[in-house]
């Protein structure tokens, strides 16, 4: 097992009571490099599936078997999860999977219709199992984003490559999601629109229409949309500047 700890404050002595501590192995990441870093942490594994848990997933004991057993049902599956339930609101279902828009937005089904494993777009990157294989056929995940839509870009990338992402209505995990900065948000998603060749047209259009549905959630709780981040994070994504914000 593998911990990867991006805020640096994790030690070897808060592992010591863990079951697994002689299977696990540390590393400390305090310039907190982002969510594709981390997992790229198990590139030389030699596992053929990579299970990735955020630091605050909680699931069923039997998680990885119905994942594993997803995978193993096609050839061409190169990712598989669960449906993600809020954390506080057990009954309530957060991500049953992604869709993704010709404009590039991306957005979380919620729907549970369908009872054996479905393809989906796209999966949070919460819990997430991926099959080695597809990750070394596309390079693993992107870095550059630092947080949001690497698990876009990588079922995107994957699909190119011939693999399948699916969602597997058996496993049942639960996550509290939080919210992410408006400027984020709209940089990685223009970032990713450049990158799969999405009509500029289409990518505003989707752009927009995102900015406006959050600025009017915002004000419906008395906040003040946040319009000139949006276009910051528009105006750097068109420009490719990626990574870490240093603001």
């Amino acid at each position: 097992m593998l911990v990867v700890d991006n805020g640096g404050t994790l030690t070897d002595q808060a592992l010591a009571a863990w079951p697994l501590r002689e299977r696990t192995r540390l590393i400390s990441r305090p310039d907190n490099p982002g969510y594709g870093a981390a997992v790229n942490e198990a590139m030389n594994g030699t596992h053929d599936a990579v299970l990735v848990l955020t630091h605050d997933a909680m699931f069923d004991p039997r998680l990885a078997e119905h994942l594993l057993e997803s995978l193993a049902a096609a050839s061409n599956r190169g990712a598989a999860a669960p449906v993600l339930h809020f954390a506080d609101q057990p009954d309530r279902v957060f991500s049953a999977g992604g869709a993704l828009t010709r404009g590039g937005r991306a957005w979380h089904r919620t729907d549970l219709a369908h009872k054996v494993s479905r393809e989906v777009d796209w999966v949070d990157g919460a819990i997430v199992m991926y099959r080695r294989s597809a990750l070394d056929a596309i390079g693993w995940l992107a870095e550059d984003y630092f947080l949001y839509f690497e698990d876009v870009d990588t079922a995107w990338r994957m699909r190119r490559a011939g693999f399948s992402t699916v969602i597997v209505p058996d496993a049942v995990a639960f996550q509290q999601p939080g919210a992410h900065p408006v400027y984020l948000g709209i940089r990685n998603m223009t970032m990713f629109a450049r990158r799969a060749g999405i009509p500029t047209l289409a990518h505003v259009g989707a752009v927009s229409r995102r900015i406006v549905e959050e600025s009017i959630v915002r004000m419906r709780r008395g906040r003040s949309p946040e319009l000139r981040a949006a276009l910051r994070g528009w105006r750097d994504g068109r420009r490719g500047r990626s990574g870490k914000p240093t603001t």
